[in-house]
């Protein structure tokens, strides 16, 4: 006659154990999701001092200037007007590839600059074998010359009078957007001009006697961003910005979120297309009024965890805020 109260005390023991686990999964995953900001910010930091001491290179060049100058032989210099590019990194793996485009005015400072600069090839491709999430390095110019590394063909891949300095990856540098003059992250993602793909930048100033010479910048392209992170954990992670757009994800939680179809190909593929159009991967756009309400909770009113329901599913989802980005990571438990 005790079995009834046996029964309730294990149901009761049951309901209390369903109760518990959500937030005991909710811990595990927050946990996961700070391990996951931990290693990528760890890495950025990093790139944060690397081009700090790129900077700092640069600027001993410009304070042997004279004799680096005189050193030079100006028979081996490729710049000669306005409009010429120096594409010999098509042939040589080993060099950067030089741009100028036609708009370039001062071509004594574009010489002078060439000149001091060419030793930077190796720190370039020191850099890019040191850090396998930096996808190229650079710097642009006010002169309009502008070097990068690895080479790429730039009579076919830019117009010959694209002015740079109108990019964000150039002027989020200059005086008056970063008065402090310290590295900058791009975390807007953008279009690559030499067509690497969607990606973010790693930006600094280098200024000498207060002349801003040169943007100095690494770039780090999305599908890195997947390779190097989100690959390294079995979570159903997206990282979003706050302006609620998509960075990146595993495609199985992004289709969830009532995103464009993938159709037959991956968000890898997706994003190394130039038709990848960021406004369609908002999720404040999504087909889902569930998801635009999710989206509002936790980018707009800073909720860490909430319940999407939305097409059959039911999706815990958790989040938690990056520091050196202005991005979010989210997780999806299905």
């Amino acid at each position: 006659m005790y079995y009834p109260r046996i029964i309730l005390f294990f149901l009761c023991l049951h309901l209390m154990q369903c109760t518990s686990a959500p937030k005991e999964r909710y811990e595990d995953v927050l946990m996961d999701i700070n391990a996951f900001i931990s290693l990528m910010e760890y890495d950025l930091e990093e790139l944060e001092e690397e081009i700090v001491l790129l900077g700092e290179e640069v600027r001993r060049l410009y304070a042997q200037k004279e004799f680096i100058l005189s050193q030079s032989n100006d028979a081996y210099i490729p710049i000669t007007e306005a409009g010429v590019y120096n594409n010999a990194g098509i042939t040589d793996p080993e060099s950067s590839t030089i741009y100028i485009p036609g708009r370039a005015g001062n071509l004594k400072e574009a010489r002078e600059m060439f000149i001091l600069t060419e030793v930077l090839d190796e720190k370039f491709r020191s850099i890019i074998q040191r850090y396998p999430v930096v996808s190229q390095v650079y710097f642009n110019s006010k002169y309009h010359l502008n070097k990068l590394y690895p080479p790429y063909d730039a009579l076919a891949m830019l117009d010959p009078d694209l002015d740079i300095t109108t990019f964000n990856f150039y002027y989020l540098a200059d005086q008056e957007h970063n008065p402090d003059r310290g590295p900058v992250w791009v975390d807007e993602i953008y279009i690559d001009p030499v067509g690497r793909g969607w990606m973010i930048s790693l930006i600094y100033p280098v200024y000498v006697e207060n002349d801003l010479k040169m943007v100095l910048g690494f770039d780090i392209t999305l599908n890195d961003i997947i390779e190097s992170y989100l690959e390294k954990f079995d979570r159903n992670f997206v990282i979003v910005d706050v302006t609620g757009t998509l960075v990146a994800g595993k495609t199985k939680a992004i289709e969830s979120l009532s995103l464009p179809p993938l159709k037959n190909h991956t968000y890898k593929q997706t994003i190394i297309s130039d038709s990848f159009r960021m406004e369609d991967f908002n999720l404040f756009r999504s087909k889902s009024k569930e998801v635009r309400k999710m989206a509002s909770n936790i980018i707009l009113n800073n909720e860490r965890e909430t319940v999407l329901k939305d097409l059959g599913l039911k999706i815990q989802v958790s989040a938690a805020k990056m520091e050196i980005l202005d991005w979010i990571v989210l997780d999806l438990v299905f």
